[in-house]
């Protein structure tokens, strides 16, 4: 398959130098893409919060500083996995028809995964199903109100509304 063609590009190519260097680059690329994915996935944004000292008794409580990790890819693999599933959906129901059927060769040349119609849109529901994700998992004036009740705040940013449109 893939390592197979890779393969023949770099021992069959007419100059074995150059072949070498294209394989050479394919698996640098390769690489630097996990990396990036890799980085990408991991990655966080850490907003600063500072608590209020409270005095109970004779005891002082809080007074230190935390911060809110925030990642940048709050939804992981779900989006994917769902664009992938709906974009495939039109070649499934194309197989139950003949290979000559006019909805069959429409599918294959227009919605098939060489076209690029078939990747604009497994983008485009990449980002729609990302967005969706995020706008009903992450909630960011509840947030604001946790660290509000717990005798926090984002230094610099009053509490409530600002806070909530801060983060």
């Amino acid at each position: 398959s893939l390592l197979g063609q890779m393969w023949n590009m770099v021992v069959y190519n007419d100059n074995l130098v150059v072949g070498i260097l294209l394989g050479v680059i394919s698996v640098a690329v390769s690489l630097g893409m996990v990396l990036l994915v890799v980085w990408v996935t991991h990655s966080e944004r850490r907003i600063p919060i500072q608590y209020a000292k409270r005095v109970v008794g004779r005891k002082m409580y809080g007074g230190q500083g935390t911060h809110l990790p925030i990642k940048l890819n709050m939804t992981g693999v779900m989006p994917i996995i769902f664009a992938s599933s709906i974009v495939s959906v039109p070649a499934t129901i194309a197989t139950f028809f003949d290979e000559k059927n006019a909805f069959r060769v429409f599918v294959e040349k227009w919605l098939g995964p060489q076209s690029w119609i078939y990747v604009i849109l497994y983008v485009v529901l990449i980002v729609a199903f990302a967005y969706f994700y995020v706008l009903i998992s992450f909630n960011p004036m509840e947030v604001a109100n946790n660290i509000k009740n717990n005798g926090g705040a984002v230094p610099g940013i009053r509490p409530g509304k600002p806070t909530s449109d801060f983060i």
